[in-house]
């Protein structure tokens, strides 16, 4: 051991390296996984402003990326696993503030998230629902725009049907969403690769008799 505070904090080495040891209340992701767990019991007794405040008390631990700057292998699946407690809680908070009417309120946090998690299509739809109910339909219609461009040019793909909802219902248009593609089947070449596969096993079948 080689040092030790009043917070029951200390280093002690471990084989050729250094453990830092802490209480789980002196350790952000703990406290973050503490207070969540407190705001759901919270939501389910029907405290839901209580569990409003305790969510934003958890959110507001994060700093920035878990794990961040750590190239591990090891601890890759302990960080997807904290982003996804993360926007669970997110989640969580935008259903209770919607439920509640605080749409407005959420409006300023909607683009910080969706800022960083740039291809999350709920993120996106809930910040397009958040300005539409505040009068500010345009500039919902635009951030669902910037989102099915973001996917089509980053990643070759198109929005999910949650998006062409969305859009169809503040524009008051039938939705767009891409009906599935036929794609053409050729026959003659489905045929000719069923008789090699024919052939092939009139092959093997006789290498076995000659071998066996």
């Amino acid at each position: 051991m080689l040092a030790l505070d009043d917070a029951g904090q200390r280093i002690i080495r471990h084989g050729t390296s250094y453990v830092l040891e802490a209480a789980e209340e002196r350790v952000d992701a703990f406290r973050f996984r503490a207070i969540c767990a407190e705001a759901n019991s919270t939501s389910h007794g029907g405290e839901f402003e209580r569990a409003i405040g305790l969510l934003r008390d958890a959110l507001s631990l994060w700093r920035g990326p878990a794990i961040q700057d750590i190239t591990s292998p090891t601890l890759n699946a302990e960080k997807s696993a904290w982003e996804e407690a993360k926007l669970r809680a997110v989640e969580r908070l935008v259903t209770l503030e919607f439920a509640r009417g605080h749409h407005s309120v959420l409006i300023p946090d909607l683009h910080a998230w969706a800022r960083q998690y740039p291809y999350h299509e709920k993120l996106h739809c809930h910040l397009a629902e958040a300005l539409h109910t505040g009068s500010r339909t345009a500039e919902s219609l635009q951030v669902l725009a910037r989102l099915r461009a973001t996917l089509r040019d980053e990643l070759g793909i198109d929005a999910g049907q949650e998006v062409h909802e969305l859009e169809s219902r503040l524009t008051g248009r039938p939705g767009e969403f891409p009906a599935p593609v036929d794609v053409p089947v050729n026959l003659q070449a489905v045929e000719a690769l069923q008789r090699a596969l024919t052939e092939t096993t009139r092959a093997l079948q006789l290498l076995q008799i000659l071998t066996g």
